[in-house]
C-alpha cells in the first residue's frame, strides 16, 4: 500500500492514534462490539471529507477483521 501524500499523514496520524486509543488493550469481543461513535461524539464526522471518513470505516474494518480472526484462532487452539 502506498504511503499517503505528506501532507495528509498528520491527519492519517491523528486518525489512527484516535483508533489506537478506542480499540488498544481490548479483547476481541469488546473490539466487535465497539463501535467508534467518537467519532460522531466529538464532531469528527462533519469535518472529514468524504475520502478520509471511508478511510477512517476501511481502518476500523480491518481492525474488527483482525479481531475476528483472532477470536476464530483463539477458539481453535482451545479445542485442540
Amino acid at each position: 500500500m502506498p504511503s499517503p501524500p505528506k501532507a495528509m499523514r498528520p491527519i492519517v496520524n491523528g486518525l489512527v492514534a484516535l483508533l489506537l486509543r478506542v480499540y488498544s488493550n481490548r479483547t476481541p469481543d469488546e473490539i466487535i462490539r465497539t463501535e467508534p461513535k467518537f467519532v460522531h461524539d466529538i464532531g469528527l464526522a462533519e469535518n472529514l471529507s468524504q475520502v478520509r471518513s471511508n478511510g477512517l470505516a476501511a481502518m476500523v474494518r480491518e481492525i474488527k477483521n483482525y479481531a475476528v480472526a483472532l477470536k476464530q484462532l483463539l477458539a481453535i487452539r482451545k479445542t485442540a
